[in-house]
């Protein structure tokens, strides 16, 4: 029994494919390990709370999930694995000398290389079915149709690949008939180190593999060719891979001048194939060429290329549209900081404010009634897509449970990332509507739009410009700017909410003095010190610190800065608003951290790292200006919009491993951070409504999700399921009872 069972371990061991895995891991890790990061993201649960997973086993393709859709994710897929065969070929092909024989060698060796992939696959298409029939209620019909383009897309590439490589590849005895190749051309894609090719014990002794009919066969030997003829057809093959891989990538750039037609903005998971195979191809390549200096390589061009980038020439700084960026930079420094924040101008803003409150109460007194109106300021928090959705729909309802007069009662809004686009859209409609637009605020339309994909148009930005050096610009007045994927995030978040963020501060500055909208200040953290800056059309310099009399002898720092008055001479009222939401919603790796225009540079992030609801700018706002509020209203009632449920059973702690136990306190401050920033927000509020005479009411909104570990990605991507799920959420039983609460509260304010 033992005999048989060595025998049957040996016959494994011996059998290619399985032999090629083994080698390829000892060998070249990097290929392996790829696939196994690849199976947790995709297929596994890893990344499954930012919506990873979703976006390849839901593409969406033209606002449409179906064949199509599935087709172009094949594609994708299919250049990932002709990359990975083309890669492995390369760099293992000499070890099999047997290879060369055969009419269609490179073809032999896909098949017999493809183990992995095809498990892959297997996984793949089994979890879009579960997905499809469970979570979206798709039929078998429509099923099949999905992965049949998936299949097909698959298919194509390899049909173009082997066309390809029918015409350009030769066999031995081709070789042997021509052996035509120039000097030129051998010293060019000589590798750098051949010691191994010319090492006997580098072949790898090979007694059976997979033939083009699937069947098992045994290898011939190939003594009768000579060793340099070996070498030539392998070395042509080679050549004929790299020139397919490097018109890949030129095709790939090619495609950066076209990425605004919605036509070539492919899904994004087709994107991230993409992404995969470049990175496997220029890995593979700087192994090839530098042999066993490979690794030190690709250190070594990393290094070179993170110098690079920078400097302006290539393009990787991002910027903030609409600032000027070719006059001197404002100055970044505590002097300067100290000057904006002088309390002649903290005076002169807060009159300025005081101005705004009293056209508000203007707007909200009846002449018929002596009675105060209640201050309403609105805060919501950061998300995503799931946040903006969420945002726009409670505004939607509460407008309606209100007749209309949400807007006109609301004094001031803000938020983080997708809770303030959510904010925007819905004032900016009602700005529109104001000026004569006839527009629908109820209409469940609008929070579908805020809600369309925004993770296409900058996947395909990365894959064919981000990636490499970004080329293409775009002109915005009389300013010219890189176009990255921050320009194409805010271009597609204008686009898809009817051009609501394309106006620039500055235009927002009058409807907002005369309290004819809502203001929404937005706010952004500076990477540098962890300090803020307030953007908003207003000058804001009493937001950058506190300007009581009893705090003077204090000395309270400086955390927070006058976005307007910092850039007065870089044209800071010009920024463009859609560049305003986006520096607040910069999330680390998905949009590129923008630089401004200051000296030293700094550079921003997602505002919600430090205020994921807007409160503290609501808290500051009410210090500021607590006795006008006292004397002029009968109250503040603030609107907390939240797209997760802000108390919930704490977490049972379960025994952990070691690793477990040294990652957790890192991540449970990272999971915890909103929890944290909630118990220091209620502590401030509690001091707030003692020195308001407890006047202060809040009403929260939350998305609760019907089932818990089905809740909406935290994503820019949501599938129909996630849509319909949020939209439901308003009718559940805790937001119905806070729309009739605040009804109760605002129906004795109303205006006659």
């Amino acid at each position: 029994m033992l005999q048989i069972v060595k025998k049957w371990l040996v016959s494994v061991w011996r059998f290619f494919p399985v032999r090629l895995l083994v080698i390829s891991f000892k060998r070249h890790q990097f290929l392996l390990i790829f696939w196994i990061l690849l199976f947790l993201v995709v297929v596994g649960k890893a990344g499954a709370s930012f919506g990873i997973p979703y976006l390849f086993l839901d593409p969406e393709y033209l606002e449409h999930v179906g064949y199509l859709s599935f087709a172009l994710v094949g594609i994708g897929f299919g250049a990932l694995f002709v990359t990975w065969n083309i890669v492995s070929y390369m760099l293992h092909s000499h070890r099999f000398h047997f290879l060369a024989s055969f009419e269609a060698p490179l073809a032999m060796f896909f098949i017999n290389n493809s183990i992995i992939p095809i498990v892959f696959i297997a996984a793949y298409l089994g979890n879009i079915i579960v997905f499809q029939a469970q979570f979206e209620f798709q039929n078998w019909k429509d099923l099949v149709f999905e992965i049949v383009g998936f299949i097909a897309g698959f298919i194509l590439v390899i049909l173009v690949t082997s066309i390809y490589f029918q015409f350009t590849n030769r066999t031995a005895l081709k070789v042997a008939q021509a052996n035509k190749m120039s000097a030129r051309r051998k010293k060019f894609f000589k590798r750098l180190s051949q010691n191994e090719e010319m090492d006997p014990n580098s072949q790898w002794e090979v007694d059976s593999f997979i033939s083009s009919s699937l069947s098992i066969r045994y290898t011939r030997t190939v003594e009768h060719y000579e060793d340099q003829l070996m070498k030539l057809v392998f070395r042509q093959h080679h050549i004929n891979s790299l020139f397919a891989q490097i018109a890949t990538i030129m095709l790939l750039i090619g495609i950066g001048y076209f990425a605004e037609n919605p036509f070539f903005q492919i899904p994004t998971a087709a994107s991230i194939f993409f992404i995969a195979s470049i990175l496997v191809s220029l890995t593979g390549v700087f192994i090839y060429w530098t042999g066993g200096w490979g690794t030190t390589a690709i250190i070594v061009f990393i290094v070179v290329a993170n110098q690079l980038t920078k400097y302006d020439l290539l393009g990787y700084q991002s910027r903030a549209h609409g600032l000027n960026y070719q006059t001197k930079p404002a100055e970044y420094n505590l002097e300067n900081l100290r000057r904006l924040s002088a309390d002649s101008t903290i005076k002169k803003d807060i009159r300025n404010f005081t101005g705004i409150l009293n056209n508000w109460k203007r707007n909200n007194t009846s002449k018929y009634s002596t009675k105060k109106p209640k201050l309403v300021l609105i805060n919501a928090s950061g998300g995503g897509s799931r946040a903006a959705m969420f945002t726009m729909a409670v505004l939607q309802e509460a407008d309606s449970v209100l007749n209309g007069t949400l807007m006109r009662r609301t004094f001031m809004m803000s938020g983080a990332s997708g809770g303030t686009f959510g904010l925007s859209y819905f004032r900016e409609l009602y700005y529109r509507k104001q000026l004569g637009t006839i527009i629908n605020l109820s209409d469940k339309n609008y929070s579908f739009k805020i809600a369309r994909d925004l993770l296409n148009p900058m996947g395909i930005s990365i894959v064919s410009n981000d990636l490499f050096f970004p080329i293409h610009k775009f002109k915005l007045g009389q300013y010219t700017y890189f176009r990255d994927r921050g320009y194409f995030f805010e271009k597609y978040l204008s686009e898809n909410t009817d051009s609501s963020f394309n106006r620039r501060l500055i235009e927002y500055r009058k409807p907002e003095y005369a309290a004819t909208i809502p203001l929404i200040i937005e706010h952004t953290l500076i990477i540098n010190d962890s300090r803020r800056f307030y953007i908003s059309p207003q000058p804001v310099s009493f937001l950058m610190r506190s300007s009581s009399e009893k705090s003077k002898n204090l000395d309270l720092s400086i955390d927070a800065i006058d976005f307007g008055a910092m850039f007065k001479e870089q044209d800071g009222y010009n920024l463009l608003f859609a560049s305003a939401a986006r520096m607040n919603a910069t999330f680390p790796y998905i949009l590129p951290n923008p630089v401004l225009p200051t000296e030293p540079p700094t550079y921003v992030m997602d505002g919600g790292a430090i205020d994921n609801f807007g409160a503290e700018t609501t808290l500051r706002f009410l210090s500021t200006f607590k006795d006008w509020i006292n004397e002029n209203t009968s109250g503040v009632l603030i609107l907390q919009i939240r797209d997760t449920q802000k108390e919930e059973e704490p977490e049972e702690r379960t025994k952990s491993t070691f690793l477990e136990n040294s990652i957790k306190p890192i991540g449970s401050m990272y999971s915890n951070l909103e929890n944290i920033q909630d118990y220091v927000t209620d502590k401030d509020l509690t001091r707030l409504n003692d020195a308001l005479n407890g006047k202060i009411n809040v009403i929260t909104f939350e998305y609760i999700p019907e089932k818990k570990t089905e809740k909406a990605a935290l994503s820019l991507h949501l599938t129909f399921r996630e849509k319909r799920d949020i939209i439901r959420a308003l009718g559940r039983p805790n937001n119905t009872r806070s729309f009739e609460l605040m009804r109760k509260m605002l129906t004795s304010d109303k205006v006659k």
